[in-house]
């Protein structure tokens, strides 16, 4: 069973972004929502270890991402990055792949890559791939390593049709496989299809709400500033 836990948790660089938070998450696909500016991406580094917490706790697994090695944090836990080109280091796309497996020493799944990257990409240098090329390169060169803990960062941004159903996809086998999966999106109406869990809502007043997907209606939505389904199915009555 994985796990996330936050306890009296606050996040931010130099001044707090959220403070004195507590959750704690199983298995499953949960979603992380919040208006621009809102702190859901510091939230996502913090449990990913790239930030320290300026006050409390994390566990991820019962253990604390921030002191671990960061080859072993990435046996654990999968960052996809919201700007694409941000992690891009190797020369081919081939290459930007594999490094993880390397990296880690893991063999991973390479069904991933297969669904998410097409094999005439693999000598193309991942800075030469158009947006969409380069989000589906992006989150095959993290999730090909096949952690238990997935931690994906507005990653519909950029896919068109074809890239957004291989994703949705990718997230289904993600719950067949019992990952926890943390998503951060502003597409409520998008990730309904995935049939998430539990929603994480970042409030006005920054204080953190959490409860079952089912109960995550459009008044909550828009007291947080976030897109309401009526509003995206263009229904304004």
């Amino acid at each position: 069973m994985n796990s996330i836990v936050a306890e009296k948790l606050s996040i931010g660089y130099t001044i707090p972004i959220l403070t004195d938070i507590f959750f704690k998450l199983g298995n499953g696909i949960h979603v992380l929502l919040g208006a621009n500016g809102s702190g859901k991406t510091t939230l996502l580094k913090t449990i990913a270890g790239l930030i320290k917490p300026l006050n409390g706790k994390i566990l991820v697994n019962n253990l604390e991402p921030y002191i671990l090695k960061r080859k072993d944090a990435a046996k654990i836990i999968g960052y996809t990055w919201q700007n694409p080109y941000y992690g891009f280091i190797e020369a081919r796309v081939i290459d930007e792949i594999k490094f993880i497996l390397k990296t880690t020493g893991l063999e991973g799944d390479w069904e991933i890559v297969e669904i998410l990257v097409d094999k005439s990409l693999y000598d193309r240098d991942p800075y030469t791939l158009s947006g969409g090329e380069a989000k589906r390169v992006s989150l095959a060169s993290v999730l090909v390593a096949d952690q238990p803990i997935w931690l994906l960062d507005e990653p519909f941004n950029e896919l068109d049709y074809e890239g957004t159903l291989r994703l949705i996809e990718i997230i289904k086998r993600a719950r067949k496989k019992n990952k926890l999966v943390i998503i951060s999106t502003h597409l409520v109406t998008l990730i309904d299809n995935v049939k998430p869990d539990k929603y994480l809502l970042i409030k006005r007043n920054k204080e953190l709400e959490i409860g079952d997907w089912k109960e995550l209606d459009d008044d909550k939505l828009s007291n947080a500033g976030v897109l309401t389904r009526r509003i995206i199915c263009g229904n304004h009555s």
